[in-house]
């Protein structure tokens, strides 16, 4: 009879433990989605922050917005063309994070359409598709800025 009584208990305190263990998983899970959130958002921040550092450069100096905005060509010869190719590779810099950013957040409401500004900046910029392009092959802004415009040296 003990044993039977026993054998209940030890059932009882099973039972009583998977339950703990259960109401212990969700509150993981809720906890982790949480994290999740707080993760994105702070990512989110960042990107935005680094996107309006970029943008506020622009804004020291207005007559560059052209190079980036209009299609507007640097060439070689061009006073302010170091200052155009660093704004250049500090753009690439930004749109590699944000590319980088989105395919850490998948489950970001608009991430699948983060790939559209670097397009179309990619469209807009000669001097963003040259320092793209002169990246070496496999390194980061190659592979994150996805398909580049044809050019007469290098096919698409």
């Amino acid at each position: 009879m003990w044993e039977t009584i026993l054998g209940f208990v030890s059932l009882m305190l099973v039972a009583v433990s998977l339950c703990f263990s259960a109401v212990q998983t969700r509150e993981v899970a809720k906890q982790s989605r949480i994290n999740n959130g707080i993760g994105s958002a702070t990512a989110l921040m960042e990107v935005n922050n680094l996107s309006r550092a970029w943008h506020d450069r622009l804004l020291e100096n207005p007559p560059l917005r052209a190079y980036f905005f209009d299609r507007k060509p640097s060439a070689p010869t061009d006073t302010d063309r170091s200052v155009v190719v660093t704004l250049a590779e500090l753009l690439a810099d930004v749109l590699e994070c944000e590319l980088q950013v989105a395919g850490l957040l998948p489950d970001f409401r608009f991430a699948h359409s983060w790939h559209r500004w670097p397009a179309h900046m990619l469209e807009q910029s000669p001097v963003l598709v040259e320092v793209v392009r002169a990246t070496p092959t496999g390194g980061p802004r190659s592979t994150s800025c996805g398909a580049l415009p044809a050019s007469p040296t290098r096919p698409p």
